[in-house]
């Protein structure tokens, strides 16, 4: 093991340090990803949204007035309570110009990340699907909410940001 004087390790710390917060700065990326499909098995529109666990977490804590982690196994249970209410008050679903029902069905969290489960029931391949989240788009710099939807293996996408509407895809 190499022994460095006690300036040559301040300064060593802090240039990695800086290094990391640099790198941190330059890649803050705050997104959201949704994929829809069109199921003819069960006529139904199946949607599932995954972001960064901690944007959740923070979003949650807020509208609960109190700090919770995905790591306590009661503040999940209160975190993944809570979900529904804010689905279905920032993501919105129109097929065929029909506004749907979402109904959430879950969650599940893998290392960082958070996968939200939900569907609408629909009983024909939809040949237009308007899809608009606003989740975090007020609150994060630059937040880019992104969808695909499948219908008959026919792909379209598109996002959702700041100071744009909803994501309207032909099929």
């Amino acid at each position: 093991m190499i022994k460095l004087p006690m300036k040559s390790r301040f300064l060593a710390i802090f240039i990695v340090c800086t290094g990391l917060s640099l790198s941190a700065l330059a890649h803050n990326v705050f997104a959201t990803f949704t994929t829809i499909e069109w199921n003819p098995d069960d006529k139904s529109v199946e949607l599932v949204m995954q972001m960064h666990a901690h944007e959740l977490e923070s979003h949650l804590s807020l509208n609960l007035g109190e700090r919770l982690t995905f790591l306590d196994d009661e503040d999940y249970r209160k975190l993944e309570a809570s979900v529904a209410p804010v689905i279905a008050r920032m993501v919105a679903l129109e097929v065929d110009g029909q506004l749907l029902d979402i109904h959430y069905l879950g969650m599940e969290l893998q290392g960082q990340t958070v996968f939200l489960y939900m569907e609408s029931a629909w009983p024909t391949a939809p040949k237009t699907i308007k899809f608009m989240n606003a989740l975090f788009i007020d609150e994060l710099p630059g937040q880019n909410n992104s969808v695909m939807a499948t219908v008959n293996g026919v792909r379209r996408a598109g996002e959702t940001l700041a100071g744009t509407g909803p994501v309207v895809m032909e099929f």
